[in-house]
C-alpha cells in the first residue's frame, strides 16, 4: 500500500483540532516542562566538554519523560485511548520497551564512532580530523540516518502493539519496507519546519529576550524565557510529527504488512 502523506497530514490536523486541549496538556507536561527545567538550571549554551553527572542524569530523565509524551500523543493519534489517563498509563507502561529499542540502535553506532575517533587520536574537532576518519564518520552517520528513517514507525508501534525492544525493531523495520523514500520526505519536511520555527522564530525571540533582560545564566529569567520559547516551538513540531507519523503507521498497518495483535494496553 502506497503511503499518502497528504492524507496523514489532514488526519493529524483533524486530531489536533478535535483533541487540542488533551494534546496541549500532554505537550506542556511531558515535552515542554522537562526541557525548560534542564535548560533553565543548566543552559546547553554554557555547558563545557565535561558535563556534570547530575546534568546528564537530569537530561536522561527529561528524555524519558519526552518519550512518554510521544507515546501518549501517538496513542491518541491512533484513536485507541479512552481517556488522557489511559493514554498516559499505556505510554509509561511501554516506555521501557521503546527506550530499550532505541538503545539497541544508538549504542552500536555510538561505539563505532567512538572507535573511529580513538583511532584518529580522540580529537572530536571535525576540522582536525584526517580525511580517512572523517569519511568513515560521514558514512556511519549516513547509515544511521537511513536506519532511523526505516524505524520511524517505532513510537506508534510501541504505543499500539505489545512486545519487547527486539520485536518492536523488527516490526518497525517490516512496516517501513519499500516506504523509505516517503518516510524520508516526511522527516525532511518537518526538519524544514523545525528549522524555520525553532531556529528562525525561536532564535529571533530568544535574541530579543537576551537583548532586553541580559545574557543567559543558570536560574535567571533570561534562561527561563529562552528555554520556554525554544521548548514550546520544539513541542509544536514534535506533536505534529508524532501525529503525522502515527497516521502513516495506520496506513502501513492496514496495508496488510503486519498482522493485528492484541491491544498493548492489556499487557
Amino acid at each position: 500500500m502506497k503511503l499518502s502523506i497528504g492524507k496523514a497530514w489532514d488526519e493529524a490536523k483533524g486530531i489536533a483540532g478535535r483533541d487540542g486541549n488533551v494534546l496541549l496538556a500532554i505537550a506542556l507536561a511531558l515535552l515542554v516542562l522537562p526541557g525548560t527545567i534542564i535548560e533553565t538550571v543548566a543552559p546547553s549554551s554554557l555547558r563545557g566538554e565535561e558535563t556534570p553527572l547530575w546534568v546528564s542524569l537530569l537530561g536522561l530523565v527529561a528524555l524519558l519523560v519526552n518519550l512518554a509524551g510521544q507515546l501518549a500523543i501517538s496513542r491518541i493519534a491512533l484513536e485507541r485511548a479512552g481517556t488522557v489517563g489511559d493514554a498516559l498509563a499505556i505510554a509509561f507502561r511501554r516506555l521501557a520497551a521503546l527506550f530499550g529499542a532505541l538503545m539497541l540502535v544508538v549504542l552500536p553506532f555510538a561505539l563505532i564512532l567512538g572507535i573511529i575517533l580513538l583511532g584518529a587520536g580522540g580529537d572530536m574537532d571535525p576540522q582536525k580530523l584526517p580525511p580517512g576518519p572523517a569519511l568513515a564518520i560521514l558514512a556511519v552517520m549516513l547509515v544511521f540516518v537511513f536506519v532511523l528513517v526505516r524505524l520511524l514507525f517505532l513510537t506508534p508501534l510501541a504505543a499500539d502493539q505489545p512486545g519487547g525492544p527486539v520485536a518492536l525493531l523488527g516490526g518497525a523495520w517490516r512496516l517501513s519496507r519499500g516506504r523509505s523514500g516517503r518516510l524520508l520526505l516526511v522527516v525532511l519536511l518537518l526538519m524544514l519546519v523545525a528549522l524555520l520555527l525553532v531556529a528562525g522564530l525561536g532564535g529571533a525571540l530568544s535574541a530579543a529576550v537576551i537583548l532586553l533582560l541580559g545574557p543567559v545564566a543558570p536560574f535567571n529569567v533570561s534562561a527561563l524565557l529562552v528555554a520556554l520559547i525554544q521548548q514550546v516551538l520544539a513541542a509544536i513540531v514534535s506533536v505534529f510529527l508524532a501525529l503525522t507519523v502515527a497516521r502513516l503507521y495506520v496506513q502501513a498497518r492496514s496495508g496488510g504488512v503486519m498482522a493485528s495483535v492484541p491491544d498493548a494496553g492489556h499487557q
